[in-house]
């Protein structure tokens, strides 16, 4: 019967850790970094039609509209793109995690692992991902903020709104 060892880390386990540790850190970062952007994206939004209402003396104007779509949709590519990133990461990080698993299974007690991510997520054409990155469950501020732009917008073009 095969004797029981203690887990020792070779050191290709060791540069897996410290690989998973720094894709960690990356994440964690781009992860701030997403919900900071779309609070500097209503923060921008709402001070430049502020802006625009002082210039335009109060009255209503094509340009509030158009700043009112154009302000979310460039912080929806930046925070895509992010997103994006920290998927691609969140993927490596589970191929780390795997190298260091295949190469200790004999010291495994429970084969289940834990992923990072599912491969589904990770794994597809570049077209799919990149749609899975621009609209997901965290791109809803950036839908409504353009949604109700759009709507005031048409509002006002067809006379409701003066």
């Amino acid at each position: 019967m095969d004797e029981f060892r203690p887990y020792t880390r070779s050191l290709d386990d060791e540069l897996d850790w410290k690989r998973l540790d720094q894709l960690y850190g990356v994440v964690t970062q781009l992860s701030g970094f997403c919900f900071e952007t779309k609070k500097f994206c209503v923060t921008t939004e709402f001070v430049i039609l502020a802006l625009l209402a002082k210039i335009t003396h109060g009255t209503l104007d094509r340009a509030f509209f158009i700043a009112g779509v154009a302000i979310p949709l460039c912080f929806w590519f930046l925070d895509a793109v992010a997103y994006f990133y920290q998927v691609k990461l969140r993927g490596a990080m589970d191929d780390a995690y795997e190298r260091v698993r295949e190469r200790n299974r004999r010291h495994l007690v429970d084969g289940v692992g834990a992923l990072v991510i599912s491969q589904q997520r990770v794994a597809g054409a570049l077209a799919r991902r990149v749609a899975n990155a621009a609209l997901n469950h965290s791109m809803w501020l950036y839908v409504l903020l353009v949604g109700a732009d759009l709507v005031v917008w048409n509002a006002f073009r067809l006379g409701y709104a003066t």
